[in-house]
């Protein structure tokens, strides 16, 4: 970083020559060299640098100038502040911040500090800097059965920011969160590194199947078949041994075991941002031995009053699973995309533009069992999840047929 601190001396030259009652600052060629930084990614959107010198004061008042010339620190975020260190400021030593000045036309500002007597002080230097930009990126290993996964995160470092960091620590969070771990890394101009931040093991997850006519599409319009696809489910959580921290977005390499132990790769996926105690999910592809067939079974009109009417929709599952293990599906339906469909002389220009003004309730004809998922729910959708029973082998595949009653009210 090119920058500068002067230290405000009652001297003339390298000679132990004092003036009377006159204070001079000098500029020093050779910058004290850090004793310590840190750089700190735990915040998701600002890059905090925390830096440590050690700093030779005068008794009486001491101005401390701090330039960042060419680099990308925010100036308003800047603070400074004398810590505890007995090896250098010790109990005696009393310091005092009183001012801070701003030179004009220049990224530049100086402290004045005073000082109770001779010594030097261990300072803190704390700002916010931009162009230094990290991502996340994961690696996911599935066990045979698709019980738990080893999840790996990599962070990579990119450093724009017009300063070089030597030996710098890096800080994502996870020391505070008790780990222990302690990553060193030099921070060249223009370098980028990458590391291995956490690796969570055994990690518990739910495979689930998902069909959704409006989101997911269907695999054959003609014969009303839709598209299966599959998710890992993760839940950042303790009991699914994970919660340690947030999980940051970015991309996900998915990988499986086979029965000989060895890694077959599955697909990629964007995982999104996870906090703690919340929960999402990687795409990994499409079902073919899962076959959903929605057909819309019932579309009952009923004139209310004037151009007002009630829609009776019942919509038809037919499900088959082919698979040799039982497996769950999740059957999510658009109450603006059922609607258009029972309803084409109210069609909207697109599904939820006029959502808001849609009157429903489930009706009696609904034959899923349980309520509907409330993760999935809202006044726009509802979503079902059943188990379907394995193939057993050879025998005959035994297809389920489950109905959702919809009662559109105040149409028009």
């Amino acid at each position: 970083m090119k920058y500068k601190i002067l230290y405000g001396v009652i001297a003339c030259s390298l000679s132990t020559f004092f003036i009377s009652n006159a204070y001079a600052r000098i500029k020093l060629i050779t910058l004290p060299v850090r004793e310590h930084v840190e750089i700190q990614l735990e915040n998701e959107n600002t890059t905090i640098i925390e830096e440590e010198r050690i700093v030779p004061l005068r008794k009486g008042n001491n101005d401390i100038d701090f330039s960042w010339h060419n680099t990308t620190i925010r100036p308003e975020t800047i603070v400074f502040r004398v810590v505890n260190d007995s090896e250098h400021n010790g109990d005696e030593l009393k310091t005092n911040i009183l001012s801070v000045s701003y030179p004009p036309n220049e990224s530049a500002l100086t402290w004045k500090i005073s000082a109770s007597q001779n010594g030097s002080a261990r300072v803190r230097i704390t700002y916010a800097i931009t162009g230094l930009n990290r991502g996340y990126h994961y690696i996911a290993r599935a066990n045979s059965d698709e019980t738990k996964m080893d999840l790996m995160q990599y962070v990579k470092v990119n450093n724009q920011s017009g300063e070089s960091f030597i030996d710098a620590d890096i800080n994502t969070g996870l020391v505070k969160n008790g780990s222990g771990k302690k990553i060193v890394l030099p921070m060249g101009l223009n370098e980028t590194q990458e590391f291995l931040n956490q690796k969570y093991e055994a990690v518990l997850i739910d495979k689930t199947y998902t069909v959704n006519a409006s989101e997911l599409g269907y695999r054959d319009r003609a014969q009303d078949k839709l598209n299966v696809l599959m998710h890992y489910n993760l839940h950042n959580d303790k009991p699914h041994n994970l919660g340690k921290q947030p999980l940051f977005d970015g991309k996900v390499r998915i990988y499986q075991q086979d029965k000989k132990g060895t890694s077959v790769f599955v697909g990629e996926d964007w995982g999104k941002y996870t906090a703690k105690e919340d929960e999402s999910k990687l795409f990994i592809g499409q079902a073919q031995d899962i076959v959903v067939k929605r057909t819309i079974e019932r579309k009952k009109r009923q004139r209310i009053n004037g151009n007002l009417y009630n829609i009776d929709a019942v919509v038809k599952y037919e499900i088959e699973n082919f698979k040799d293990k039982p497996v769950h599906l999740i059957i999510e339906e658009s109450i603006p995309y059922l609607r258009d469909q029972v309803f084409t002389s109210r069609q909207r220009n697109s599904y939820g533009k006029d959502a808001n003004v849609i009157e429903w309730e489930v009706g009696k004809k609904t034959s899923f069992s349980g309520k509907p998922l409330k993760k999935q729910a809202s006044s726009h959708k509802i979503a079902y999840q059943i188990s379907l029973p394995a193939r057993n082998g050879q025998s005959k595949v035994v297809k389920l047929e489950k109905k959702l009653n919809i009662n559109f009210k105040n149409e028009w």
